[in-house]
């Protein structure tokens, strides 16, 4: 039987497409929630590759357009293009190709009030919704009047069909959150994934750009490399728990990324430049004299 299903641009056009989709793309309101687009990307995985376990602080969708992909968290599960996904908030997911590459839609949004995702007995295939996306990019390639009526109307289909997948209550009408960009799509990932050994090429591949244009365009926007931010935003959250827990420096390390103990302490030394333990010593100390000066 021969293929029928739709023919997509090239890549480098569908990433275009997409950019103008979320430019153009409107919030909506299903049943008394505010679902607010936060990105939508094409990504690519080559064969063989994996992404690393990680989470998000928003939903995040995908329908798979073509290859082959395997859903690698639990049960593993072979998907093929129609084959979709939603992960929930705080969610660790991971996602690999097969023996071809493939090729994906994501979509990031966030809904209020939050509703559980949890994940199926088997994720869903849906081809038909490919023909649905093939209308959605010919509409974001169009320039006449109107376009972007027709595909907030096409990306609600999207939408609506992805979350079938979950369990869909009617509850209050929410409040509207901001387009993050991408120094905010960086931090938040940082700061979801602290406890992950995390690398260059995962923090870019999130974001759906090479290492070189994130680094550039992250250092530019706040002066800092990306991974001088990971490193201030480990030493927060280690000087956090060291205030505020009785956790031992060795759970600490492991809650920022860090499996060596010693490595950490240098680290932290060279940040704040006074051990862990002094830190811990001082934070008491002054919290002590504070409590002393209220009693008087």
């Amino acid at each position: 039987m021969p293929d029928r299903s739709p023919l997509f641009s090239p890549l480098p056009e569908l990433r275009r497409r997409c950019r103008r989709l979320a430019r153009a793309a409107k919030d909506y309101t299903l049943d008394g929630h505010r679902l607010t687009i936060h990105d939508i990307r094409i990504h690519q995985k080559r064969e063989g590759k994996a992404t690393l376990e990680h989470v998000h602080s928003f939903y995040e969708g995908h329908v798979l357009l073509s290859g082959v992909g395997r859903y690698a968290m639990g049960e593993p599960q072979t998907l093929r293009p129609g084959g979709a996904l939603l992960h929930g908030p705080h969610t660790p997911h991971a996602w690999a190709a097969s023996d071809v590459s493939c090729v994906r839609l994501l979509v990031w949004f966030g809904l209020e009030p939050t509703i559980p995702a949890p994940r199926p007995a088997a994720w869903p295939e849906w081809p038909d919704l490919l023909w649905d996306l093939s209308l959605l990019f010919a509409d974001a390639a169009a320039t006449a009047p109107g376009w972007q009526t027709r595909v907030t109307a096409r990306l609600s289909v999207v939408f609506s069909r992805l979350l079938t997948i979950i369990n869909w209550p009617s509850t209050p009408q929410p409040v509207r959150e901001p387009q993050p960009h991408l120094v905010t799509m960086v931090d938040q990932f940082l700061q979801d994934n602290l406890a992950r050994p995390l690398t260059l090429d995962d923090i870019a591949d999130h974001v759906s750009i090479s290492q070189r244009t994130l680094c550039r365009q992250f250092q530019h926007r706040t002066g800092a490399t990306v991974m001088e931010r990971l490193e201030t935003l480990r030493m927060d959250r280690a000087a956090a728990l060291l205030a505020e827990t009785e956790a031992t420096l060795k759970e600490i390390a492991e809650a920022i990324g860090m499996t060596d103990a010693s490595y950490f302490c240098r680290r932290f030394r060279q940040h704040y430049h006074v051990t862990p333990n002094t830190y811990r010593q001082d934070v008491g100390a002054r919290a002590r004299r504070e409590e002393r000066t209220t009693t008087v």
